[in-house]
């Protein structure tokens, strides 16, 4: 009988990722890119401007439509797959931060880049975020 009640037992580890994924990794890659936006000059700047475009994208895409009563619309469904598949159809939502993490980790590349402390941060975030996810596909 006991065996029967872990079933329905939520996993932490995956209700941990999703709450991640949906509610927090864009929008602090966002918010580094953002402050790199200002603080980097030449490419590093660029690469990270796009990186907050797309980051910015996502949010957008993630919260006006439900804010704007846009639900059932066309806008909602155009939306939808900006966030579950975006550009490239890629399994589980990851398109989008995947391509996020990748511009700003690009711009730790280029020239023009200041406060190391960002990188560091997109490290840890980056680290972990892809760490629950692969805990996660296991």
């Amino acid at each position: 009988m006991s065996n029967f009640s872990t079933l329905f037992e939520p996993n932490y580890t995956i209700l941990t990722f999703l709450m991640i994924k949906t509610f927090l990794y864009i929008e602090f890659i966002g918010a580094l890119a953002l402050i790199r936006v200002f603080s980097a000059k030449g490419p590093s700047r660029i690469a990270a401007l796009g990186a907050f475009t797309i980051a910015f994208v996502g949010i957008a895409a993630k919260y006006v439509p439900p804010l704007a009563s846009l639900s059932g619309t066309d806008i909602a469904r155009l939306a939808s797959q900006i966030i579950n598949q975006g550009v490239i159809t890629a399994g589980s939502g990851m398109a989008l931060p995947v391509a996020v993490t990748f511009l700003f980790a690009l711009s730790w590349r280029m020239q023009g880049r200041r406060w190391w402390a960002l990188d560091a941060l997109h490290l840890i975030a980056a680290l972990g975020f892809f760490g629950l996810w692969a805990i996660t596909q296991l």
